[in-house]
């Protein structure tokens, strides 16, 4: 979707290029005219246009004066001159400027055009290439890869051919997703923060020429305004504006795309203060974590921060002790629901509650005599911590995994078979059937990567190796102990593919399953 602006001192003129065209079927879906360079200038100060197409000759300053300035100011700015005079110094300064393309007047319908298709192409392949560029500046400034100082900013800019001046702002809004309401895969997840960042783009940015999406990590996204002086001379009615979309983007995600988040706002900053800005919106998200579904500006008067109430630790303990799963699930989780409620809960206070209620439950299990080594190590790692912060919701799901989990070992290596033993026991009563890591965690009732790290400590094997390993035992004895077909023995020990079972089996044995039977049952 595109705007465009004409420019002529005749407004019979510019009114007549305006009805000539049917302008819409070029994505064009604002067209605005303007009499001269100042009304120009002003139509600007609006809202930004993605092309111009401006009379040379005017009064009150020429069209090529005009597009200087706007090159300054607007550098994504394509423009079309229209003059009546075919003048050499006209036309090498128009292409001097960077000039789309330079016509005589009267220019027919069918030239403009023409004109139109190819500069719609090459704003679209321009933007195209420039948003993966661009993006990647905001991430590198971000992250301080690119330092947050004017003249490294700047020559950065330079280096990419970035359209900024040292001269715009920035207004920055982060939006966090709190949580999905259903569980979502990998690629499903990558699916939803695709369509979210194209509702971002329609509903909020709404054509905003100077405005991109930055993806700053796992559920967060940042939009960057260019400002230019539109906000800084109607700042009360663009904020409202802002909030106005931003509460139509929310409403839209949680109808459609199943999930629930904020919108932080910032306020408008010089390029080198970007960062600075966008770690505070980060900063005022985590000290208020019960603000879901709401659009919220820097400015804005939030809650106090609200002491944390002291959880009942010690008789979740007990709880897991006795071994009362129903119990335990529910104290825990009307504590934790009880937590929505408060208005001034930060990040800060769920993860010294995340850090805590791992180490009870460590400290528990070790009391009943299992100790879980390194497999609740992954618990600890910061991102982990920082994901389970985010919300109350994440932190409720977080707690109830580790809990599944702890009543399971507790159910499981209280019995006198060990969950390695009953691994074997279950691969070989389905050496014939598919088998993942996934059924047989499901079966012991621990996680994948629990079980995996388990056995591969105990057998030095991992799960998927064991299996092969004991498929091609099994299938050498049928080979050399029975006069079954080979193609039997494959479906035997879990291969419906012969071809994959023979590859599989010279790989391992090397030699082939035929001359393995003609080789050793001979011998038996």
């Amino acid at each position: 979707m595109y705007r465009l602006l004409i420019v002529d001192d005749e407004e019979f003129t510019a009114n007549g290029i305006k009805a000539s065209v049917n302008w819409s079927k070029f994505g064009i879906i604002h067209v605005s005219v303007a009499n001269n360079a100042r009304q120009a200038k002003e139509k600007f100060s609006q809202h930004p246009f993605d092309m111009m197409i401006c009379d040379i000759e005017m009064p009150q300053g020429s069209g090529l004066e005009l597009y200087e300035w706007v090159r300054e100011k607007h550098p994504w700015t394509e423009c079309v001159f229209l003059t009546c005079h075919a003048d050499f110094q006209y036309a090498k300064k128009a292409i001097h400027l960077g000039s789309f393309e330079y016509l005589l007047k009267p220019a027919p319908p069918e030239e403009l055009e023409q004109v139109m298709t190819e500069m719609i192409k090459k704003i679209s392949k321009d933007r195209k290439s420039s948003s993966i560029v661009i993006e990647r500046f905001w991430q590198d400034v971000l992250q301080q890869v690119i330092p947050s100082t004017p003249d490294k900013i700047m020559e950065a800019i330079g280096k990419h051919n970035i359209p900024y001046t040292s001269k715009m702002k920035f207004l920055p809004i982060l939006i966090g997703i709190q949580h999905w309401k259903k569980e979502l895969s990998a690629r499903d997840a990558q699916i939803m923060e695709y369509a979210l960042t194209n509702a971002l783009e329609e509903l909020v940015i709404h054509q905003a020429a100077a405005a991109h999406i930055v993806r700053v990590k796992a559920n967060q996204l940042l939009a960057v305004f260019s400002t230019e002086h539109a906000i800084e001379a109607n700042g009360e009615k663009f904020r409202k504006e802002l909030i106005k979309r931003c509460g139509l983007f929310i409403e839209t995600c949680n109808r459609y795309f199943y999930c629930h988040l904020s919108c932080y706002i910032g306020q408008p900053s010089e390029i080198h203060g970007v960062r600075d800005m966008v770690e505070n919106l980060v900063a005022l998200r985590k000290t208020q974590v019960n603000a879901v579904d709401r659009v919220v500006h820097i400015d804005e008067k939030m809650a106090n921060e609200t002491p944390f109430p002291m959880p009942p630790m010690r008789l979740w303990s007990e709880l897991i002790k006795q071994g009362d799963k129903q119990k335990l699930m529910a104290e825990s989780q009307d504590f934790l629901e009880s937590l929505k409620r408060i208005e001034g809960l930060n990040s800060k206070s769920l993860q010294q509650f995340y850090l805590s209620f791992l180490q009870m439950v460590l400290h528990t299990l070790q009391q009943k005599g299992l100790y879980t080594d390194d497999t609740l190590a992954d618990h600890f790692a910061p991102e982990r911590i920082s994901s389970a912060a985010e919300s109350v919701k994440n932190l409720q799901d977080w707690v109830t995994d580790v809990l599944e989990f702890a009543m399971t070992y507790i159910e499981v290596l209280g019995s006198n078979e060990t969950v390695v033993e009953k691994i074997i026991r279950y691969i070989s009563a389905n050496i014939d059937q598919e088998m993942s890591r996934q059924y047989i965690a499901d079966y012991i009732g621990l996680s994948p990567d629990h079980i995996v790290k388990l056995f591969k400590k105990e057998t030095g094997l991992s799960i998927s190796e064991y299996i092969l390993k004991e498929r091609i035992d099994l299938a050498k004895e049928l080979l050399a102990k029975s006069e079954t077909s080979i193609s039997n023995v494959a479906l035997a020990v879990g291969f419906a593919n012969f071809s994959y079972f023979s590859t599989l089996f010279k790989k391992e044995v090397l030699m082939t399953p035929q001359e393995y039977r003609k080789r050793f049952s001979s011998s038996m």
